[in-house]
């Protein structure tokens, strides 16, 4: 089965391997050659443009960066608005705003083109070893369709309902990963400045109430200081501002995630927005004036 893939970013070439392991023919675009190159040599077909995976290809995955770009893709001159056939699926499994979601599929069912939004998540360590979460929404007829390639990548999938209902169950997903960052943070600066081991503080309360799996991730990674991104910043900043988008236009407070906005804008100001969005821990560590390592 011929399947187009477009956006080879942390999370979009592990997923588009996951499809070459399960023996699907790949038609792969980026921007960035060189991600092109990679899926090549496993073996994908790399693509010039999108006209030429529309060629090949009736079901075609999108994985970018933010709903600008997914935008572009779709309805820019020879995009896959322009070059894709009735009856062509896409499935954008990119994290955006239920709002844009609704606007990009109604677009495209002028045309006859199906659209899905299914994002995901679970970060690049899920993405690699297959047991993201997915959250689709779209037709059930086009859920059975793509039913498949969501388990080859992933496995873990729900039905949320019609476009939009994925994308919205996202961003309620990415209130509580945000938020709960911003806990961790908290916790681990206070136990840090009180004399405690953040791996004995784990050990302790990490199957308690407080357990989550922000928490098993990420506390290796601040113990040793990694913020090589599984997530970045940058990613979850604009996911936080699709969730205040969204919550204006239903007139609905947000007030915790409001403040854990500010924090994360805080750290895009600073420069930080290519680290792992663990990092919010230096939030913390500036107005702390502590750094964790220093007593460890």
């Amino acid at each position: 089965m011929e399947i187009g893939f477009i956006g080879l970013g942390i999370m979009g070439k592990t997923m588009a391997l996951n499809l070459i392991k399960a023996g699907y023919n790949l038609y792969v675009n980026d921007i960035n050659k060189d991600a092109v190159e990679e899926l090549s040599l496993k073996g994908a077909t790399p693509c010039q443009s999108i006209k030429d995976i529309t060629e090949h290809c009736e079901t075609i995955i999108t994985m970018l960066p933010h709903g600008k770009i997914v935008e572009d893709v779709l309805f820019r001159e020879e995009g896959l608005y322009d070059c894709g056939s009735n009856g062509m699926l896409i499935i954008d499994m990119s994290s955006i705003s239920p709002i844009e979601a609704k606007a990009f599929a109604d677009k495209c069912s002028e045309k006859g083109i199906r659209y899905m939004d299914a994002p995901v998540s679970g970060g690049e360590p899920k993405a690699i070893d297959g047991s993201m979460v997915m959250m689709a929404g779209g037709a059930e007829e086009d859920f059975k369709q793509a039913l498949p390639l969501f388990d080859v990548m992933g496995g873990n999938v729900v039905h949320m309902g019609i476009v939009g209902t994925g994308s919205s169950t996202k961003l309620a997903n990415q209130i509580m990963v945000s938020i709960h960052l911003a806990a961790l943070s908290e916790a681990a600066i206070f136990a840090s400045k009180s004399g405690i081991d953040l791996n004995k503080m784990h050990q302790a309360i990490g199957t308690g109430l407080a357990a989550s799996a922000v928490m098993d991730a990420k506390i290796p990674m601040i113990v040793k200081r990694d913020f090589e991104p599984g997530g970045k910043m940058a990613t979850n900043f604009k996911d936080l501002r699709n969730i205040k988008a969204a919550a204006d236009g239903m007139g609905l407070p947000l007030p915790v995630t409001t403040l854990v906005e500010e924090m994360f804008r805080s750290e895009i100001a600073n420069g930080n927005e290519n680290k792992d969005h663990s990092y919010i821990l230096n939030y913390y560590e500036r107005n702390g004036n502590h750094i964790i390592n220093d007593n460890m």
